[in-house]
């Protein structure tokens, strides 16, 4: 990439490679660290207070980690004045700490992440608002693909037939969250990308693959099934049982639970240490190459599939290119929706859930200008008390 300055308010950057998200890469979620200045910002300071850049309505006058984030409007912000003038953002250790804290009226707006059965019975209470906007939010499990039993595709399909997404989000989520059948969430750009390609369940299915690739009631499957205890909320153990259940219905198989905290999760996880692993994911930008190319042609090995190491690796690297490469939009959604088909056949991926629950805030009566979108993120110089 080449920028080139063409007067004090216009840059023209020529790519060195063709990349339809390049605009969408460049305007949606835009952070301070991605534009920041050697003079303003040095690298190493970018949270200090004091050497702070950035080009939103809000600047950053005290930041205190894992703690509060203290944000006050910029008098010289070039679009519409924010209707609060400071805003203290505070982080909570807990959802349950953090439901108490809105209860008591000691925050004006609670914004991810509570638990289920909270959010239901905050809606049935009716003494604060809650408001629902749309996810772009998703759940699933992974493989590795090099690694036993992982390796063979007739046991991740088996697997893809077993797993009952519907119970998961009938007994862990209270029905907030939703059943999905692809990583690339419904509505994102560009349009029609979206398609429903894994299966439904189907035990007897998932019997017949585990036996065809040799598998049987003398020899059952042992996989493991790893997930981290806290990063993804207090429900991730019962996910997990849920899943074991649900997989070893077929017969045939037996699934180990493992567990390890963040920080050690992701280094396993990108040394290939894991068979069969829960992750979630929040997009860097919101197209739907983003919820395809990171596990198969982007960071394989950093997100622990080892999909460079699959024998049809080239395959989707060459849609993938295809694709960012397609100057027509309708060329672009066909090669998307055939990396989600391929995905289903080489399951590299299964996809449970779309992660609802991410975008309900909770709010005092007194609060307004609540809008939530896609983007997942609260539009703060938007909101204001009455």
């Amino acid at each position: 990439m080449k920028p080139n300055t063409l007067d004090s308010l216009t840059v023209r950057i020529t790519l060195n490679y063709p990349d339809a998200t390049f605009l969408i890469r460049m305007t949606d979620n835009v952070i301070p660290s991605l534009i920041y200045s050697p003079k303003s910002t040095p690298e190493d300071r970018f949270a200090d207070e004091r050497s702070y850049a950035g080009t939103g309505p809000y600047r950053i006058v005290e930041y205190v980690p894992d703690a509060r984030v203290v944000l006050e409007a910029v008098p010289t912000y070039f679009g519409p004045e924010p209707k609060t003038k400071r805003i203290v953002w505070v982080i909570y250790a807990n959802e349950a700490a953090l439901r108490a804290a809105v209860e008591a009226g000691d925050v004006d707006i609670a914004f991810r992440t509570f638990n289920p059965a909270d959010i239901v019975d905050l809606q049935q209470k009716g003494t604060l608002q809650v408001v629902r906007g749309p996810s772009a939010s998703i759940r699933y499990m992974l493989f590795n693909v090099t690694q036993p039993p992982v390796d063979t595709a007739l046991v991740r399909q088996a697997i893809a037939y077993a797993v009952d997404r519907d119970a998961i989000c009938s007994r862990v989520f209270s029905n907030l969250n939703t059943p999905i059948y692809t990583m690339v969430p419904a509505g994102l750009p560009p349009e029609g990308a979206s398609i429903p390609v894994f299966p439904e369940r189907d035990l007897a299915q998932a019997q017949a693959l585990l036996a065809q690739a040799g598998y049987s009631t003398a020899n059952p499957l042992q996989v493991n099934l790893w997930y981290t205890p806290t990063h993804y909320g207090t429900t991730e153990a019962d996910v997990a049982a849920v899943l074991k259940q649900s997989i070893e219905e077929a017969g045939l198989v037996q699934v180990t639970i493992q567990t390890l905290e963040w920080a050690a999760y992701v280094k396993q996880m990108s040394s290939g240490g894991f068979d069969m692993f829960l992750l979630g994911w929040y997009p860097d930008y919101l197209e739907a190459s983003n919820f395809l190319a990171p596990w198969t042609t982007e960071s394989p090995e950093s997100l622990g599939t080892y999909f460079n190491r699959h024998p049809r690796y080239p395959l989707y690297r060459e849609k993938m290119e295809e694709a960012l490469s397609a100057v027509d939009e309708a060329e672009r959604v066909a090669l998307y929706q055939e990396i989600q088909r391929l995905s289903a056949e080489d399951v590299p991926w299964i996809p449970l859930w779309a992660n609802n629950q991410q975008a309900y805030m909770i709010a005092q009566k007194n609060v307004k200008g609540i809008v939530l979108d896609l983007t997942m993120e609260p539009h703060l110089e938007l909101l204001y008390k009455e």
